[in-house]
């Protein structure tokens, strides 16, 4: 952590330092130049007060003004020089051209000594025309004359932002530290004492919910299963305990064998819908493509015999060629468990109507129906629909299944129902 914190600490204190080197240079070459062009302002004066009707030559004004001096004819011919040096190139007498003609009598021009530069100014006289000569150093060697410093500050920079970022991870882990501990085991809502640190606390908050929602979900899901495990073993265990120690009479013993093979058969069934059901989110399994519309005919030829046990009447309306991404195990379950509760919830000589259509899957029954306070239950694990009514053979998994598989492929799943006129399930199967 403190790797990450030191890195951006140092990026910003690099910047500022260049910026603050890149700064300083440039300031400190204005105030060079600009006291340049003073001393030639100065110097021009002091010559045209003192100098400019005076029999010298330019070696001897330069020599008073301290500058390098030259003078021009109005040809801009040099006619005297102070030193070679500030002698006019081709290039300089553009410039003075272009000064005249611009207004201003100052400008800069190349030394031919490295790391420096010419701050001129050019003023024309009644018979001749008057340059006078300052050496300053260049703006490039201003700039490379601060590099000794900005690697001196650069150091410090590095050590400076070093321990900054090791007093920032202190402070940042102590106080995140603070409230982990205080998480720990504590139920209440967790408040940061400074206001940077509260979205960790937020996040934290988050995390303690979703974790006492969970432990919750488990100690229900435990009760649940131990509640409904209890009554087929407790049946079980009552009659073999009868069958063993030989107090059942012979003409019972057969019916007693049956009801443990049955409540065996029913504990079997529970066992495989709850591992089904936790097997749901870890199935990775590719998806293919389903034609539900085949696959739906199949499923509800299985149903015969329970539709003729309650004498309802079953109407399809089954587009063709319905084709879905899923696998033919998941959208088999789907439709076991809405057309077997449509079957178990009905009344006798109802109706169920199963319409695989544009993709969507509908199966709604003239049952019992649900009621509004049952009806943001039914897809929580074992809850069962009013168990007064009619048969009521399930363990509460089915709709739990429905939902997660459809939560799982991104399916839409609704339900609207009415009590005592029926229920419809639908399923939206487009993504």
């Amino acid at each position: 952590m403190s790797k990450r914190i030191f890195l951006p600490i140092l990026l910003v204190v690099l910047f500022l330092l260049l910026f603050f080197a890149l700064t300083n240079s440039e300031v400190l070459y204005s105030q060079i130049e600009g006291d340049a062009k003073e001393t030639l302002r100065t110097s021009m004066h002091t010559f045209k007060d003192d100098y400019s009707s005076a029999d010298i030559g330019a070696e001897e004004i330069s020599s008073l003004l301290g500058v390098g001096v030259c003078f021009l004819d109005k040809e801009f011919k040099v006619t005297d020089v102070s030193d070679e040096r500030f002698a006019p190139s081709e290039s300089d007498i553009k410039k003075i051209k272009i000064s005249f003609e611009g207004g201003s009598s100052i400008y800069v021009s190349d030394s031919d000594k490295k790391g420096h530069s010419y701050v001129n100014i050019c003023e024309s006289t009644d018979n001749m025309i008057v340059k006078l000569t300052v050496e300053i150093f260049s703006r490039t060697e201003v700039y490379i004359s601060m590099i000794p410093s900005l690697v001196i500050y650069v150091c410090i920079g590095v050590l400076l932002s070093l321990i900054l970022s090791l007093i920032v991870t202190s402070f940042v882990i102590k106080h995140v530290k603070e409230l982990a501990l205080n998480a720990i085991g504590n139920d209440k809502h967790i408040d940061a004492k400074y206001v940077e640190l509260k979205p960790i606390a937020d996040v934290i908050n988050l995390k303690n919910e979703h974790v006492r929602n969970a432990q919750k979900s488990k100690d229900e899901f435990i009760s649940n299963v131990t509640h409904e495990m209890n009554t087929p073993l407790t049946s079980i265990h009552g009659f073999a305990e009868l069958i063993a120690s030989g107090s059942l009479p012979a003409s019972k013993t057969q019916s007693a064998g049956k009801t443990i093979a049955a409540q065996s058969e029913r504990l079997g069934a529970m066992i495989k819908q709850i591992l089904n059901y936790s097997a749901i989110d870890d199935d990775l399994l590719t998806p293919y493509d389903v034609d539900i519309s085949i696959l739906t005919k199949e499923v509800l030829n299985n149903f015969e015999p329970m539709l003729k046990d309650k004498n309802i009447t079953l109407l399809r309306d089954i587009e063709d060629g319905v084709i879905v991404k899923s696998r033919h195990e998941r959208i088999t379950e789907i439709l076991d468990n809405l057309v077997s509760n449509a079957i178990k919830y009905n009344k006798q000589n109802g109706k169920i109507t199963v319409t695989v259509r544009n993709k969507m899957l509908i199966v709604d029954d003239t049952g019992i129906g649900i009621s509004q306070d049952e009806l943001k239950h039914i897809f929580s694990r074992f809850y069962t629909v009013n168990k007064s009514h009619g048969e009521n053979m399930g363990f509460g998994l089915g709709l739990p299944i429905v939902k997660k598989l459809c939560d799982k492929s991104g399916w839409k799943l609704y339900v609207d129902s009415t009590p005592g006129e029926g229920t419809t399930f639908r399923i939206d199967f487009s993504e």
